[in-house]
């Protein structure tokens, strides 16, 4: 790929101020300042962080390819290990055998020795803690964590930080836990925290403002490329899936005096598609949330369901919280949060019934223009095209 002139005037003043990581030790040390580079490029970015950062890393492989010095090596053989995979690719084809630094073989070999999980009790916030290890420690770099915050009801990460100490940071979770009983810590699979932590990263590629913290954007790469480490989640049986309608249904909470037929299940249904992926995860958060922002923007429901639609939520989230083990007092606050928010509901969708149908007549206008009901995918599709928002 030619270079322009342009990209040349560019990347001189970024390859001057790189001139350090000629002298780099380890494969660590490398990707470390590899990351930090493209965090650069990813902090810099207006919209479409991750396409910005593919284009840049593209782009320094073709100025690097072919010019034969160290530094060229060093970030050639970088780029190898935590740039985008096309990127990745073309650099480390494009580093020649003079260039190449001794630790280069060691380049993206670090693997996974440990996984851990610090959480509320409820779920909303998860720390995740993944320690990496070279098996030629010389080379390649001490053994490290990468340390991962999520949020759940965010559906985004809000940090992520590496350390090269990782027996204190696991230290420092394990007092936490000790010392508040409302955190836990646990041991879980890496395929787990692969399946968890990659849709968040792509969350936060699209959000308006990145998280406030310096070491997210400059470890964000290196972050993906230890992901890209670890397996795969085991794929879902071939057997149908639990409804968790079906089982609410089924379970004592859900005997609800006077409700109207058929009520209780349509607001379950429409509780448990609010996170599919893990209906019984409630808390007070994300039962506000719910109530106040999500059901009034995205739900469509009828009068019935709406007055009856709090009564349920309470069922689901008390019968979620006896499954899930959660402690009693955890539970209650999560229906304190519901009670609290009940006018704040009314409100919202007041406000929203304006733009409201009735069930019964999206049902007939998806109908009519051949939507099979049963397809979720064709219905969100049609939800999204046709309701006003």
């Amino acid at each position: 790929m030619s270079v322009s002139g342009k990209q040349q005037e560019f990347f001189a003043p970024i390859l001057a101020a790189c001139a350090p990581i000629a002298d780099v030790d380890t494969a660590l040390d490398a990707e470390f300042a590899v990351s930090a580079l493209l965090g650069g490029a990813y902090a810099a970015a207006d919209e479409d962080r991750a396409a910005a950062v593919a284009r840049f890393a593209d782009d320094l492989v073709s100025v690097l390819d072919g010019r034969g010095d160290a530094l060229a090596g060093a970030l050639l053989a970088g780029l190898s290990g935590v740039a985008p995979a096309e990127a990745a690719a073309r650099a480390g084809a494009a580093l020649d055998a003079e260039s190449r630094p001794a630790w280069a073989a060691e380049i993206g070999t670090a693997r996974c020795t440990d996984a851990w999980a610090m959480s509320d009790v409820y779920g909303d916030q998860t720390e995740f803690v993944l320690i990496f290890e070279f098996a030629d420690g010389r080379l390649g770099g001490a053994p490290h964590a990468c340390c991962v915050l999520t949020d759940a009801n965010l559906s985004v990460v809000k940090d992520c930080w590496a350390s090269t100490e990782p027996e204190r940071v696991l230290a420092d979770c394990r007092r936490s836990a000790a010392d508040n009983h409302d955190l836990r810590l646990v041991e879980v699979a890496p395929s787990t925290a692969r399946s968890t932590i990659e849709p968040l990263l792509a969350g936060t590629d699209e959000l308006p403002e990145l998280p406030d913290s310096t070491e997210f954007a400059e470890d964000r790469a290196l972050l993906l490329a230890r992901l890209a480490t670890l397996p795969a989640a085991p794929a879902a049986g071939a057997g149908a899936a639990a409804d968790p309608v079906a089982e609410f249904l089924a379970a004592p909470e859900a005997s609800i005096e006077d409700a109207p037929d058929g009520v209780v299940e349509a607001c379950a249904r429409l509780i448990a598609e609010y996170a599919p992926a893990d209906p019984h995860r409630w808390s007070p958060t994300s039962a506000e949330r719910f109530l106040v922002d999500w059901v009034p923007a995205s739900a469509v429901l009828d009068a019935e369901c709406v007055d009856w639609l709090p009564t349920v939520l309470l069922a689901f989230v008390t019968y979620s919280g006896h499954r899930r083990g959660l402690p009693e007092d955890a539970v209650m606050a999560t229906q304190e949060a519901i009670r609290g928010r009940l006018d704040d509901f009314a409100a919202a969708m007041a406000d929203a019934g304006g733009n409201a149908a009735t069930a019964a007549q999206v049902a007939r206008a998806m109908l009519s223009d051949g939507v099979d009901p049963t397809d979720q995918d064709a219905v969100r599709s049609w939800l999204a095209t046709n309701l006003p928002r």
